[in-house]
């Protein structure tokens, strides 16, 4: 059994904007259920009003930049739970991996390759290998191939790790790792922009409500 595991970041931003909180998350499932995911994505994001390229950051909002008026709060309600019911439908599996800024900067930050300095690097490899902790645990015949969102350099280093990594975990552990991850734009890979939701969820729900004790929607 091949399974196809999707992964977006949010909070990776740079400057006093990017918040607490850093996550990694999304979804796996197999290559079938993805694809007919990617078909009622399309179609659902066709009906009128078209959101061809979905992201939630900016979608979330009803009033555009320019002031013009992007869509009722109704409308924006039911699409957003159209979509996620969509993703909850055919998603197997949810992963998340989320680390706190402070956290890195006082312990991490500077202690390691600068190549490698970033939040990034760690959550992208516990993805990796607690799930194929789990496919183990669960007695879960197959392989993952991982597809991250496009992160530019920051990825590809973390990537360049990859067959070291593979090598010095156990063979049980081992044997459930696919192919070296590859990046790609969620224009492309519309299971990206399901991860999209779910990560910037993740990260707004920890940095904004949380400490305020605002129960997780």
């Amino acid at each position: 059994m091949i399974l196809n595991g999707f992964v977006d970041d949010s909070g990776s931003g740079g400057g006093t904007d990017r918040g607490n909180i850093f996550a990694l998350a999304g979804f796996v499932a197999s290559p079938d259920r993805w694809d007919r995911f990617s078909t009622d994505w399309i179609r659902i994001c066709h009906e009128e009003p078209k959101t061809q390229d979905f992201h939630i950051q900016r979608d979330i909002r009803l009033v555009n930049k320019d002031g013009s008026v992007r869509w009722t709060e109704t409308q924006r309600n039911a699409r957003i739970l159209e979509l996620v019911k969509l993703t909850q439908t055919h998603a197997q599996y949810r992963v998340e991996s989320v680390l706190a800024w402070p956290n890195y900067d006082r312990v991490v930050k500077g202690r390691i390759p600068p190549e490698l300095d970033s939040p990034y690097f760690l959550c992208f490899y516990n993805i990796i290998i607690s799930f194929a902790e789990f496919m183990d645990k669960a007695k879960l015949a197959g392989v993952v191939d991982w597809v991250f969102d496009d992160q530019g350099r920051i990825g590809q280093n973390a990537n360049r790790w990859y067959d070291f990594i593979k090598g010095a975990v156990t063979p049980r552990v081992r044997s459930r790792l696919g192919s070296k991850p590859v990046f790609r734009h969620d224009k492309d890979v519309l299971p990206l922009k399901a991860c999209d939701i779910w990560a910037w969820q993740v990260r707004r729900h920890l940095d904004k409500e949380q400490p305020q004790g605002i129960d997780h929607n």
